[in-house]
């Protein structure tokens, strides 16, 4: 069982590196896979890489990604023990309005639904308890619809996937939506919000005994 997961993640993988669904892999310089432990029970899922992602290929190891990891150290979750993932595999960009280079940008619905099956894949493959949703657009390939963020973050819901586990079994995902870590460098009053999220996800997280 464990040999034949291994190869489809490696084919899911291998697949997705080929992949040219939208106009991103125009400005890519490389896809973005997840990063992370595969068997683990938590899931953060973030919207899509910038540049230092695009440039390294490794899922929020920029500014975000600092303060993640600040946030995370503080409530006691160790990120090696997550699985980190984006929505999008591939940088979102615009032309700079100073005249050269790209800047970052909201990933676009098309680009959204381009990468949506193999988001869907990833998750099938990872089948967590728990999906971290760093944002609105993770946030919305669950509930079908933008959202809003100030209404949503820290209130947790129950998923139910649209496959069968291996099990036999309908189960279901915790989705405990965040804020983008992003927010935090333009909306420094989002920090005591942020913080008090992530105390409540650990509690929850220590109440499923995954923490």
């Amino acid at each position: 069982m464990q040999a034949n997961r291994s190869r489809e993640w490696q084919i899911w993988q291998d697949q997705l590196l080929l992949c040219q669904a939208c106009v991103l892999c125009q400005t890519r310089t490389r896809i973005v896979c997840g990063n992370g432990n595969a068997k683990a029970s938590i899931v953060l899922l973030g919207e899509a890489p910038g540049k230092q992602e695009d440039l390294s290929g490794i899922p929020f190891c920029g500014q975000a990604g600092k303060i993640l990891d600040d946030f995370l150290a503080a409530t006691g979750i160790q990120k090696e023990t997550l699985y980190i993932g984006n929505t999008v595999k591939c940088r979102p960009v615009a032309v700079s309005k100073k005249g050269s280079g790209f800047v970052n940008r909201k990933p676009q619905k098309k680009e959204q639904q381009a990468c949506k099956p193999w988001l869907a894949q990833e998750l099938f493959l990872l089948d967590p308890q728990v999906i971290v949703t760093l944002g609105a657009v993770p946030l919305s390939h669950f509930i079908q619809k933008a959202p809003k963020m100030s209404q949503w973050h820290g209130r947790p819901f129950d998923y139910l996937p649209s496959y069968i586990s291996e099990q036999n079994e309908k189960k279901k995902w915790l989705i405990f939506p965040l804020y983008h870590p992003a927010a935090l460098i333009y909306d420094r009053k989002k920090v005591v919000d942020y913080q008090t999220d992530l105390y409540l996800l650990a509690q929850i997280l220590r109440e499923k005994e995954l923490l």
